[in-house]
């Protein structure tokens, strides 16, 4: 996740390079790491990788929720690279989206050598975070995949490591919340998904917290990146060791973030998981390949996925809040988010938009957020959704919750509609295939970081998209804009070439899956149907066609 195209491109470049001179000393002892107390462990094929094919549970699954969160969601501002950017002030800033994140430290939570980033970690407790309420909303809004970040590039564990510290069952919340939320997952039907945002650039996020001030009452003290675990005695991180979490001078960061990403997959067994790099970061490729060895001698095939940023063998190519311009031969995932700093940061937002008048300086009492400068609207979601899944793809979509654990109110309303269309108009979307074609009209950018948001002109019915029912027999038209009332043309059922069959009846899908039988007319420019004058929904309404055959 990011702030910045421009700002990615440089980081991973940076990244990339250390990762590559990591591995000239290092790769062989990755690759025979054995987890800790990961009890039996599968032999891993040499090509493991070339086995991958998309599982036919994920082309079902269409739609994913997911909870990018942790430490970093407790300052209430700050950007969403918080831990970085705490830490940089003039020339040590690189991003220029972090701005904020220094001033916004020292004015709610002091000078760094004496309140770190570390001890932003203790302030996290979850307190309100239910696990098994979470997925039966997920479910509620149509969800059949759930993810949830498992570390991110501050190098904090959200699961139960042996290896690492600071993980969330030492520091902070003291609980295993991955392992609340993947039994949760699996207890109401969902596939769930890990997501790492470390492995590559870890050694390098916080090069600023080594760092000091130039000027002022405190100048050349040194921030609190320089501590060790001698420093902690009689403290709160007493036996913890800071430079296990800062990691820039840790000489064995790589080996232990082989070890932690090992021992998730041997303990936690997620179903996907998704790398936040262009390809699966060095010291974790033993960890995807072991999660491949698993389901293959589980499952006789390989059922798990792991995704990256751009194309690699045997894995799932993601785009970050980007799309496909075309329908494409292999399936692929775009992940986006409700709110523009992934992280909820409502206070970074405060100039636009409303607040409770008694909103604190941190959201983690989960006061009731009217809102959060969403990045998507109900409509923006359905032209995303429908747009993906008729090019091959499946969306997962991040929601912003409070440091405590609540979805605010915001996204709940928007959710509560967007999710509701998805089960509705659930037969035109789960275990549905493309067409031949997308559809038409709407044409957008390839690539990550070009998706369509509020500020996006709304889609009409002139554009429309197509995806159709394994029976071959079904298409189903997912026609945006809101023409009640109006006759619309769909112009590829009149090409021969495209459409050989004959339509026999066209019915509307309405709430509750419900459909109701509307007058067509075939015409040498196409299906023409006269839509009611009133349709069920608003900005995208699908139309269910019954034809001879489809090829």
């Amino acid at each position: 996740m990011s702030n910045s195209n421009f700002s990615r491109r440089r980081f991973l470049r940076t990244s990339a390079a250390l990762a590559a001179a990591s591995a000239i000393v290092s790769q062989h002892a990755w690759g025979s790491v054995e987890p800790q107390e990961s009890g039996n462990v599968t032999p891993v094929p040499n090509d493991i990788f070339d086995l991958f094919q998309c599982p036919q549970w994920l082309k079902d699954a269409k739609f994913g929720l997911w909870l990018c969160w942790g430490p970093q969601s407790v300052p209430g501002g700050g950007g969403g690279w918080y831990s970085r950017h705490m830490y940089a002030h003039g020339k040590d800033l690189k991003e220029p989206f972090g701005e904020n994140a220094w001033d916004f430290h020292r004015e709610h939570y002091g000078h760094q050598s004496q309140f770190g980033y570390k001890d932003i970690c203790n302030l996290w407790k979850a307190e309100n975070f239910d696990a098994e309420a979470m997925m039966r909303q997920f479910k509620k809004w149509g969800a059949r995949y759930a993810a949830i970040i498992v570390n991110f590039s501050d190098n904090f564990d959200l699961f139960n490591s042996s290896i690492h510290g600071w993980n969330a069952t030492k520091v902070g919340p003291k609980r295993d919340i991955v392992g609340e939320f993947s039994a949760a997952a699996r207890k109401y039907g969902l596939k769930w998904a890990a997501t790492s945002h470390g492995g590559a650039w870890g050694n390098i996020w916080y090069d600023a917290a080594m760092s000091c001030d130039k000027e002022g009452p405190l100048k050349d003290v040194p921030y609190d990146g320089v501590l060790t675990k001698a420093d902690g005695k009689g403290l709160w991180w007493e036996g913890l060791d800071p430079q296990q979490l800062y990691a820039i001078n840790y000489p064995d960061y790589e080996k232990e973030f082989s070890q932690r990403m090992i021992e998730l997959v041997e303990n936690y067994q997620p179903d996907m998981l998704y790398f936040d790099l262009v390809e699966i970061p060095v010291p974790a490729v033993e960890a995807a390949r072991r999660l491949y060895a698993n389901s293959l001698k589980k499952h006789g095939s390989i059922q798990a996925v792991v995704t990256v940023k751009q194309s690699q063998n045997g894995t799932l190519l993601d785009y970050e809040t980007g799309v496909s311009d075309k329908l494409e031969k292999d399936y692929w995932q775009d992940d986006t988010t409700l709110v523009n700093a992934w992280f909820l940061k409502p206070l970074d937002t405060k100039k636009n938009v409303a607040f409770r008048i008694d909103e604190v300086e941190s959201p983690s009492d989960d006061s009731d957020i009217i809102l959060s400068g969403l990045r998507h609207n109900a409509r923006t979601l359905k032209e995303l959704f429908v747009d993906i899944i008729s090019k091959r793809g499946v969306l997962l979509l991040n929601l912003g919750i409070t440091a405590g654990g609540i979805i605010p109110q915001d996204q709940m309303k928007l959710m509560d509609e967007f999710g509701g269309w998805i089960v509705s108009n659930g037969e035109a979307i789960y275990k549905t295939d493309p067409w031949k074609v997308m559809g038409a009209g709407g044409e957008v950018a390839r690539g990550g970081h070009r998706e369509r948001d509020v500020n996006s002109t709304a889609w009409d019915e002139n554009v429309y998209r197509f995806t159709c029912n394994r029976d071959k027999k079904t298409l189903y038209v997912h026609i945006f804009g809101n023409p009640d009332g109006k006759e619309v043309k769909i112009k590829e059922l009149a090409d021969k070439s495209l459409f050989p069959g004959r339509v026999k009846s066209v019915s509307l899908i309405g709430n509750g899956g419900k459909t109701s039988k509307v007058a067509y007319k075939i015409t040498s420019d196409g299906l023409a149907v006269h839509l009611p004058g009133q349709l069920p929904f608003r900005d995208c309404n699908v139309l269910k066609v019954n034809t001879s055959g489809l090829w």
